[in-house]
């Protein structure tokens, strides 16, 4: 598929990008001596990727609706393996996050900045690694990566975002779309057990089960469709948030639950209702929603432990469980995701694996989609190519967390004002703190119009609801002042450049 004229100017130097392939090919030959091992030495690995499902609708992370989340699949991967509390994404939008969990790169390294850059299909992928070590490699669901995929013996994948009834698949050597009646989470976790069941017993596989759930527009079947009818379910104690001490881009941005687009939503409104009273009403409709199409992709987690029980294929099998991101279900007054707040970049991440992962331990370690990539390369037995910018958290899984893992993970949001009108950000995350610096530039990117710049500072040990801007409270002066040195160190030593931006000159920086 040809390049958009965009893509093609923020790809890398050619110099990093043969430096890049020179890499992958010495990692291709170093993997011959993989593939002569039996296929009992090494795991078989099911990577479970929802969408959107965020950690405050899986049980087993206990927040505020834990008691009707009741995802027992999920949480059983959790009870039988790891369960990680500081997983984030560094880009909170679909697109960008998968390309950072295939390439081990942040989005300005790998290209996919924006909703709609394709993935190069040259990109060095955990998926194409594991191929040529001898893996049988499947893909099935959603992609969402505009190019086709690459890496895999066999695939199926959803025609962009994909629909929940009837979906339509792209396939291999095919321009057409092959339709498949019934439901979208079901049918998804067929294909990958047939995957399963038709493999090559002879070889390990990598099986990728890339579940549209729980996407909007956040739709089940029953028998989930009429749960809490006529229930009022918790709220988020900032369901009511008037951002009053924040930076403007809260007040600025669409993604307030009274702004759901109703004719892509059509919840119910009140008529000559207030702000508070709309956006009370519609939150009950909307998490409902979202909880009902997390227990049909729960139910289908289900069948797939159930068939690796079935087929014998549990003690050597890595069963990973993720979200591509996480999700606001109301914290804020907010719908969607892409800010650096908690909700919308955390991501949930379970791990299951018998043989070398400990059971029913939970680890707090700061890790990045970026990380996932060498992980699942370690568990394997292959070599990270250096092109790769994460680190495998293997050890962090054994207990055994090395002494210079990183205390903090990094965040940019490039899409300035391009979709529900956030404000393009960068920062860091720490165990005890966030810092925000919403540049508000488009960096050639959109076309829309610049916004003040402006920071935002929380001290989450007292404030891990993300409510007060301490930005520019005294008392914290010294913290941010080290903060913003941190932040620039790790913008400088993942290559994320201000230089590459003209733009910035123009804008006070950290």
């Amino acid at each position: 598929m040809m390049m958009t004229p965009r893509f093609l100017l923020r790809r890398l130097n050619p110099l990093l990008m043969m430096l890049m392939i020179v890499a992958s090919v010495a990692v291709a030959q170093a993997a011959d001596p993989v593939e002569k091992q039996s296929a009992k030495d090494r795991p078989n690995i099911l990577f479970i990727l929802s969408d959107d499902h965020t950690t405050q609708a899986i049980s087993c992370y206990r927040g505020f609706l834990k008691d009707h989340a009741k995802t027992e699949n999920i949480d059983r991967i959790a009870a039988e393996g790891v369960r990680l509390t500081n997983c984030f994404c560094n880009n909170s939008i679909c697109t960008p996050s998968r390309a950072s969990i295939l390439t081990g790169q942040y989005s300005h390294r790998n290209g996919v900045l924006l909703l709609d850059d394709p993935l190069d299909p040259d990109a060095v992928t955990f998926p194409k690694l594991l191929q040529s070590a001898g893996y049988q490699t499947g893909l099935f669901g959603k992609w969402h990566l505009v190019t086709r995929p690459q890496g895999f013996d066999d695939y199926k994948v959803l025609d962009r975002q994909g629909r929940y009834r009837n979906p339509q698949f792209i396939v291999p050597d095919s321009d057409e779309l092959e339709e498949i009646p019934g439901w979208s989470t079901d049918i998804i976790a067929d294909l990958t057990m047939d995957f399963l069941r038709d493999r090559d017993k002879s070889r390990p596989f990598l099986a990728l089960c890339h579940f549209k759930a729980t996407h909007d527009p956040w739709d089940s079947r029953e028998p989930y469709q009429s749960l809490w009818r006529d229930e009022q379910l918790p709220e988020p104690s900032n369901l009511y948030d008037e951002y009053e001490n924040r930076a403007e881009p809260s007040r600025r941005t669409t993604l307030k639950i009274e702004q759901i687009n109703q004719a892509t939503f059509p919840h119910t409104r009140l008529r000559n209702a207030d702000w508070r009273e709309q956006r009370g009403h519609i939150y009950q409709q909307y998490v409902k929603d979202f909880l009902r199409c997390g227990r049909v992709l729960d139910e289908n987690i289900g069948r797939l432990l159930d068939f690796l029980d079935q087929e014998g294929l549990t003690e050597n099998t890595v069963v990973i469980y993720t979200a591509d991101q996480g999700h606001f279900l109301g914290e804020h007054g907010f719908f969607s995701k892409r800010f650096m707040y908690d909700e919308s970049m955390r991501m949930p991440f379970l791990i299951r694996y018998p043989d070398r992962v400990p059971k029913g331990q939970i680890n707090d370690d700061m890790i990045s989609n970026v990380d996932f990539a060498p992980t699942v390369l370690d568990l394997a037995g292959v070599d990270t190519p250096d092109s790769m910018q994460g680190r495998s958290f293997l050890p962090n899984l054994q207990g055994e967390t090395p002494a210079d893992w990183p205390n903090a993970v990094y965040y940019h949001y490039w899409q300035h004002l391009l979709h529900r009108d956030v404000t393009a950000h960068y920062g860091i995350r720490t165990k005890d703190s966030k810092l925000i610096f919403f540049y508000g530039l488009p960096l050639g990117l959109t076309d829309y119009p610049a916004t003040p710049p402006e920071w935002e500072f929380f001290d989450l040990q007292s404030d891990p609801a993300e409510m007060v801007n301490r930005y520019t409270d005294p008392q914290y002066s010294d913290e941010i002042s080290a903060l913003k040195t941190k932040l620039a160190e790790l913008k400088s030593r993942i290559g994320d450049r201000d230089s590459d931006h003209p733009e910035f000159s123009s804008i006070s920086q950290p």
